[in-house]
């Protein structure tokens, strides 16, 4: 998750190693240090226990998504090479069901609004492995088979497209370079991973520290 003429962090270097595969580029909303008000935020809208704290949450990140998306809908085209086709979820590894970010009232609206080109697809990836077993990835141990895109009449509709891949924290990235691994062997032409939040740890990691002292005023 480095451009030309910066270091790759620790977690890159061996998320790439152990998936096999080049990683795909990254994109994030916001930089996410911890502890921060946004962490607290991409935490909240999915795992507070008070309906009302989830509701709250949930309609700062639909804003956050949903300004940025508007706000760089060329760039986004410019990074995956031109027109963006599809855009999907990375689905959660514990959760059944639809991705945490898909339930959120009114993100694919915005989807759809600010990225008129592209279809709204969150249920396209689907988790391999049986139900009540164990994630198919975890913290630092990405898997480019635990995810698989559903097929439309026997084909997978990502065969050829440009994808944004969109996720609410991204920490080691095991989970979302996993998902775009399983576009790209599916046939994907370009994925681009759209996190809200980069998580960065200026407390334990050196490089994000020095990343932060230089970028963010």
């Amino acid at each position: 998750m480095a451009t030309a003429g910066q270091r790759v962090c620790f977690a890159c270097r061996v998320v790439a190693r152990r998936l096999g595969l080049p990683l795909s580029p990254v994109e994030p909303v916001r930089l996410c240090p911890l502890p921060s008000p946004l962490y607290t935020v991409l935490l909240g809208y999915k795992e507070s226990a008070v309906a009302e704290a989830r509701e709250r949450f949930g309609a700062i990140v639909r804003v956050l998504l949903g300004t940025f998306l508007a706000a760089h809908a060329g760039r986004i085209d410019a990074m995956v090479g031109g027109s963006l086709d599809l855009v999907a979820l990375v689905p959660s590894t514990r959760r059944p069901g639809s991705a945490p970010l898909g339930l959120v009232d009114g993100v694919g609206c915005d989807v759809v609004a600010a990225l008129p080109g592209a279809r709204w697809a969150p249920d396209l990836l689907r988790r391999a492995g049986t139900p009540g077993g164990p994630p198919p990835v975890a913290h630092m141990r990405p898997d480019p088979a635990a995810f698989s895109p559903r097929t439309e009449n026997g084909d997978a509709p990502v065969a050829g497209a440009r994808v944004a891949l969109l996720d609410d924290l991204y920490v080691t990235g095991a989970r979302s370079q996993s998902a775009a691994a399983a576009l790209l062997r599916a046939g994907a032409r370009t994925v681009l991973i759209v996190p809200i939040g980069r998580v960065l740890r200026p407390d334990r990691i050196a490089l994000h520290a020095d990343f932060l002292r230089r970028h963010v005023a």
